[in-house]
């Protein structure tokens, strides 16, 4: 009789085991998947820590395995820092989240894409060896398929785990800045078996949200148990899991595989799903050269296409900023990462083989169309400026806060895509035949300052409130969409709701205005620089935020018409980038540079600003060490955080954050690519 090797299988894995490659060491984070409204965040070896997706009523929910965040504690932003760091947590833990789990020490660990609908990790346990696939199907549906292999000479039969450790949460939307939180129902998830046994659902009433899924060894769906195995459980997440033994033949693979779908209602499937599993491979041929420049350009497009596009009803669609920190969209970081998709878009041809270019031209024009289909028509306003941020069916996040850069982005976006697209004069039409525009001009109008010309602002592009009401690269963004909308306007003669020679006069009356206030004196090194802020009495404050992008802007849209202020723009951009701009330059460290006192510390949105100058100004020197520290702040998978450690470029806050992306990448089309054809990224 032959004999049978055991691997067992224990709930807490030995983290000190794992032996992690070094793109999962440095800076690790969770892997991020998405497709067509639905997310996924798992774990180095492919445990889910998060599942999301549209929700009608509340914008996103996520299933995951702890417990919803605390509707007491909105206004603590303490509480509100360490609830976006779980998933990060369970990460350089080792905790698990749900789905098929094996235990044991880790060897020759690696992950990567197919491309953002499909990860691929691999990984050994002593002699057997782990293939996991995990897809996105475009119902939401997604697959966690594990191929095992034994070198054994010997039958082995493998204990596993399906954990079914999960709650049911609407997203929580916290803010570090909260401006009027929305209450959470109480969680509750309630766990049942299907009549048959092979089905499992997690439902949470009080949300109106589901997840189920089913179990497969070898494609046949595994029988669960039976309908008294149900479970209710009040502000945790279920219990549940599953522990069976898996025999497997020397030189015959078995295939595990579990499915989750998660959805807005409370009706569960009947029947397990068909398995989808990935292809060979999609959207994946690049003319690039495999380095950190092209991960970061192929990542960060495949993250906001796949985990930061919402399509809602009416073929809108929402974009929001992360998928797990702060899930809302905002039209300042929506304006940048299209912006981005517009670089990319213009530059397919070059960077990418024909079929892979065919794919992201079609998917980056809908993408976009979408979004001024939502920002336009379906984004309320309420008080009729649009708002601070939004969820993503379209309702304010934030109670009325007037943000004058927030009025801007949406006008700009609508003027960039023309110019991209002008074959949809029929579609940007349409928009311009309705109000929105004339009403949000008449707005903006109802907040400029009649003595000195200039707008009045509640909140920087930081959301902090403001000392002074002026705020200067709103200034910037207000002029150059002033401008940009007169030339939109005289290609459309046959609308007349807004007069594009009236737009050129108050652009004209906004430069005068801007250039006259503020520019003034530093009080430390009395050179004239722009203020950040002022009252328009003389009184301003002098300072330079990572978040500021139009300031560094006002070269490339022509505000800089004059050697006089040419000069001034260069003075205020090498104080943003010194110690003399207190709260937002941060020198310490291998990886100090520009940040913002909305989160202290050093941010690669800054680093993108230091790229992008040092670029314009001619500064090999200052351009190489900004890379040097876009790289080395970088994650495994090419994106960013929001902000990082002054000595170790690692992680301090907000490891989902897809502005500092959608600003490197636009940086390096113009500033550093240099495509070659090559191997695939």
């Amino acid at each position: 009789m032959a004999t049978t090797t055991v691997v067992s299988s224990t709930w807490t894995m030995n983290t000190s085991a794992m032996k992690l490659p070094l793109a999962l060491n440095h800076h690790s984070k969770t892997i991020d998947a998405g497709r067509n409204g639905h997310t996924l965040s798992c774990g180095p070896l492919g445990d889910i820590l998060q599942l999301s997706c549209y929700h009608p009523v509340h914008g996103m929910v996520v299933a995951c395995p702890f417990a919803q965040f605390d509707g007491k504690r909105f206004h603590d932003p303490q509480y509100v820092r360490d609830y976006r760091k779980r998933l990060m947590n369970y990460v350089r833990s080792g905790a698990h989240g749900f789905g098929l789990i094996f235990d044991g020490n880790i060897s020759n660990l690696s992950a990567g894409f197919l491309d953002n609908q499909f990860i691929q990790i691999s990984y050994s346990i002593g002699d057997i060896q782990f293939s996991t696939k995990i897809s996105i199907s475009d119902d939401g549906c997604v697959t966690q398929s594990t191929v095992i292999n034994s070198e054994s000479s010997r039958p082995v039969v493998l204990d596993y785990i399906l954990s079914l450790q999960m709650s049911v949460n609407r997203a929580s939307y916290g803010q570090l800045t909260e401006g009027g939180p929305i209450p959470i129902p109480e969680s509750k998830n309630d766990f049942r078996l299907s009549h048959s046994g092979h089905r499992w659902t997690i439902t949470n009433e009080n949300l109106d949200a589901t997840v189920d899924g089913s179990l497969f060894e070898n494609g046949q769906a595994v029988y669960l148990g039976d309908e008294s195995l149900e479970e209710l459980v009040i502000g945790e997440p279920t219990t549940r899991y599953l522990r069976r033994k898996l025999h497997i033949l020397p030189n015959q693979p078995c295939t595990l595989s579990a499915t989750f779908t998660l959805k807005p209602g409370t009706t569960a499937s009947l029947l397990p799903p068909s398995l989808l599993f990935p292809p060979d491979g999609v959207k994946g041929c690049w003319k690039l050269e495999s380095n950190e420049m092209s991960l970061i350009i192929r990542r960060n497009l495949e993250y906001i296409l796949g985990n930061c596009t919402f399509p809602i009803e009416d073929d809108a669609v929402c974009f929001i900023t992360d998928h797990v920190a702060l899930p809302l969209g905002w039209n300042r970081d929506n304006y940048w990462q299209i912006r981005f998709l517009l670089d990319v878009y213009r530059n397919l041809e070059t960077i990418a083989q024909p079929e892979t270019a065919k794919a992201y031209t079609q998917q980056i024009r809908e993408s976009v169309k979408g979004h001024l289909k939502w920002v336009f028509r379906k984004a309320q306003r309420p008080h009729g400026y649009w708002h601070r941020s939004y969820l993503a069916n379209g309702v304010p996040k934030d109670g009325p806060v007037f943000q004058q850069d927030q009025q801007c982005y949406p006008l700009l976006e609508i003027c960039d895509f023309y110019a991209q697209f002008p074959q949809e004069r029929a579609f940007v039409e349409s928009l311009l035949a309705d109000q929105t525009i004339p009403l949000i001009l008449g707005m903006l109008e109802g907040h400029r300052d009649s003595t000195t010309g200039l707008y009045i602002t509640d909140e920087t592009p930081g959301d902090d409130a403001v000392e002074y009401p002026f705020h200067f690269s709103s200034h910037v963004l207000l002029w150059h969409t002033i401008q940009s909308l007169s030339s939109l306007y005289k290609s459309f003669p046959t609308i007349t709701s807004v007069s594009h020679t009236a737009l050129d006069s108050l652009a004209t009356q906004i430069k005068a205005a801007t250039v006259k206030n503020f520019v003034g004196a530093h009080p430390k090194t009395k050179e004239t620089l722009f203020a950040y802020l002022t009252d328009g009495a003389g009184e301003h404050t002098f300072y330079h935020d990572a978040n500021d992008i139009p300031t560094l802007f006002a070269l490339e849209w022509g505000f800089l018409s004059t050697p006089s202020l040419l000069s001034t723009w260069k003075r205020t951009m090498n104080f943003g980038v010194s110690t003399l701009n207190d709260g937002g330059y941060y020198a310490d460290g291998e990886f100090g540079g520009l940040g913002s006192v909305h989160t202290k510390g050093p941010w690669p949105l800054g680093y993108a600003q230091e790229y992008v100058y040092a670029s314009l100004v001619g500064d090999i020197a200052k351009k190489n060490d900004a890379w040097r520290r876009i790289k080395g702040s970088m994650f495994w998978d090419g994106l960013f955080p929001e902000a990082v450690d002054c000595n170790t470029g690692d992680c301090v806050s907000k490891a989902w954050f897809s502005w500092p992306g959608s600003m490197i990448g636009s940086a390096l089309l113009r500033f550093g690519i240099k495509p070659a054809v090559k191997a695939a990224i």
